[in-house]
C-alpha cells in the first residue's frame, strides 16, 4: 500500500467497548408471533455412548437409520475413517472412538456442553428471524458432533451440522498449534454464527461460479449482512470474528481500504490468490498495515451491500440474498466511503 494513501490513526479504546450497540442496525422485527420447535441432537453422544465391545456392524447400522444423511458423511468425509457400508467398518470405529485423544476431546466437549438448552434457545432465536425473513424456506435440523478438526460446520440437504469441539475456548490444549488471530475464534461465542454462516452460504449459494474478488467480496458480504439480521442483538465483532480493535480500524480506515483496492485494480482480478488474501483467513490484509484484520475484503463486501439495501429500501432480504448480480450491487451501492 501506498504510503500516502493511507493514514494510520491510533485508536484509544476503552476496556468493555465491544459491547455497545451494534453498529446502529435498525430496530429489529417483531417475531413474537412466530413459532418454531428446533430440533437439536446430539450425534456425538450417541455415537460415543457405545461401549468397546458394543461397536459392531449392527450397532453401526441402527445409528445409521437414526443420522441417515449425517452418518455417511461422519465417516467418510469428516472423520475419514471408513465406508460406513463396508461390513468390515466396525474395527476401525472402534479403534477411533477409543484413541486417546478423541476421547480427551470428547470429555472435554462433554463439561462444556453437557447441557446444550442455552445453544438450543440462541440457535431457535436466530431461526425464529430466519423464518420471519424466509417463510417458505426449511429450517434444518441441527446435529452436533466431535471431531470436526476439518470441519467446523456442514450443512446436509435436512441438516446444519456443528463440531462442539471446535468452540472449546482460545486456550483448549488441542488448539496450540493455531495461529492467535484463528485461536480466540474457537469461543463458545462464534458458534451459532458459524452456524448459522454455514446455512446461509449452502441456502444462498451462487448458481454460476464467482469469477473475480469482487463476487467474492459481495457474496460473502450479503452472508454478513444476512447475519445481522437473523442475529441482530449479537455485536459485529462477533458475526465478523473481529476483535474490537480490528473492527475499528476497518471503521476509521474505510476510504483508504476501499482506495487500496481501486487503486491496485483488485476488485476484478481472477486471480485465486488474490482473492484468498483478502477473503480468506490471514493475520493482517496483505498490503495494508499489520494493524489491519484479514479478511478487509469480506468486510468492503458488508459495507457495500449495506450501502445497496439503504439506498435500495423496497429490496427484501430474500431478494438481496437471491440476487447473484454483483456488479449490478456495486453499481446500485453506490458506495463511496468518506475520507
Amino acid at each position: 500500500m501506498k504510503n500516502n494513501s493511507f493514514a494510520l490513526k491510533i485508536i484509544l479504546l476503552l476496556a468493555g467497548a465491544w459491547l455497545a450497540s451494534c453498529g446502529g442496525r435498525p430496530k429489529a422485527p417483531d417475531i413474537s408471533g412466530v413459532k418454531l420447535d428446533l430440533d437439536l441432537r446430539r450425534f456425538d453422544q450417541d455415537l460415543f455412548a457405545l461401549k468397546k465391545d458394543s461397536v459392531t456392524w449392527e450397532a453401526i447400522q441402527k445409528l445409521q437409520s437414526k443420522y441417515p444423511d449425517f452418518l455417511p458423511v461422519y465417516f467418510e468425509r469428516i472423520a475419514n475413517i471408513t465406508p460406513v457400508k463396508d461390513p468390515s467398518s466396525a474395527p476401525f470405529i472402534r479403534d477411533f472412538l477409543f484413541d486417546v485423544d478423541v476421547t480427551a476431546i470428547y470429555d472435554e466437549v462433554q463439561k462444556q456442553y453437557a447441557n446444550t438448552q442455552g445453544l438450543k434457545d440462541e440457535l431457535t432465536q436466530a431461526f425464529r428471524y430466519y423464518r420471519y425473513y424466509f417463510p417458505k424456506n426449511y429450517v434444518p435440523s441441527v446435529i452436533t458432533y466431535v471431531f470436526g478438526f476439518n470441519y467446523a460446520v456442514v450443512a446436509t440437504d435436512s441438516a446444519l451440522c456443528v463440531a462442539l469441539d471446535q468452540y472449546l475456548g482460545k486456550d483448549f490444549v488441542y488448539y496450540a498449534h493455531l495461529e492467535q488471530y484463528i485461536r480466540y475464534r474457537k469461543a463458545p461465542a462464534y458458534l451459532v454464527p458459524d452456524a448459522l454462516r454455514g446455512w446461509a452460504t449452502t441456502e444462498f449459494e451462487s448458481p454460476q461460479p464467482r469469477t473475480d474478488l469482487l463476487d467474492e467480496m459481495i457474496f460473502q458480504g450479503k452472508i454478513q449482512y444476512f447475519l445481522e439480521k437473523v442475529m441482530p442483538f449479537t455485536h459485529d465483532t462477533i458475526t465478523m470474528g473481529y476483535t474490537a480493535a480490528q473492527m475499528k480500524f476497518c471503521e476509521n480506515n474505510e476510504y483508504q481500504i476501499w482506495s487500496y483496492f481501486v487503486e491496485n485494480k483488485l476488485l476484478y482480478s481472477k486471480d485465486f490468490m488474490v482473492v484468498a488474501k483478502y477473503c480468506g483467513e490471514a493475520p493482517f490484509s496483505s498490503g495494508m498495515p499489520k494493524e489491519s484484520p484479514g479478511r478487509t475484503g469480506i468486510w468492503t463486501g458488508w459495507q457495500i451491500v449495506r450501502s445497496y439495501m439503504k439506498r435500495n429500501k423496497k429490496v427484501t432480504l430474500e431478494q438481496l440474498m437471491n440476487n447473484h448480480n454483483y456488479k449490478q450491487i456495486l453499481e446500485l451501492s453506490r458506495y463511496k466511503p468518506k475520507r
